[in-house]
């Protein structure tokens, strides 16, 4: 009985990691598949963003999930910043993506390199930036 559950323990354990690894795998673009269809999520600026800073150009930002009654994104939300050049078509020259996981987040931001995109930054040089609006639980977007 020990063994059966153990082995039962164990297959569940990778069948888990191999379901997280697929939802970080990158799509064709090069973007993780978790943040597919991004840009039909909930809008958190009522207009294109345009003020400078980190991230420099008409900037539009989406969250996977609503924010909480506490007023903190729960954990699986994912936001998705695109950055383009005034008046392009086509893809964002740049999207940063944060993700929370066990109550914290994880920063990424992708610039596009031809078709695809490829990490551009990530971590501890989000994370000096993004300490500014850590009383809005780390997203410059208040909405």
């Amino acid at each position: 009985m020990r063994v059966a559950v153990s082995v039962l323990a164990t297959v569940v354990a990778v069948a888990s990691a191999v379901s997280v690894a697929a939802l970080s795998a990158p799509t064709r673009n090069g973007l993780p598949a978790y943040t597919d269809g991004y840009a039909r999520w909930t809008k958190l600026n009522r207009r294109p963003l345009t003020a400078p800073g980190a991230h420099n150009g008409v900037k539009n930002v989406y969250a996977s999930r609503p924010r909480g009654r506490n007023r903190l994104f729960p954990n699986g939300t994912v936001i998705v910043k695109s950055i383009a050049e005034p008046g392009a078509k086509g893809l964002a020259r740049q999207v940063a993506v944060m993700r929370k996981a066990r109550g914290r987040w994880q920063w990424v931001e992708y610039d596009l390199q031809g078709a695809r995109y490829g990490v551009l930054a990530k971590g501890s040089l989000c994370t000096s930036c993004h300490m500014q609006a850590r009383a809005n639980d780390w997203v410059f977007t208040k909405r």
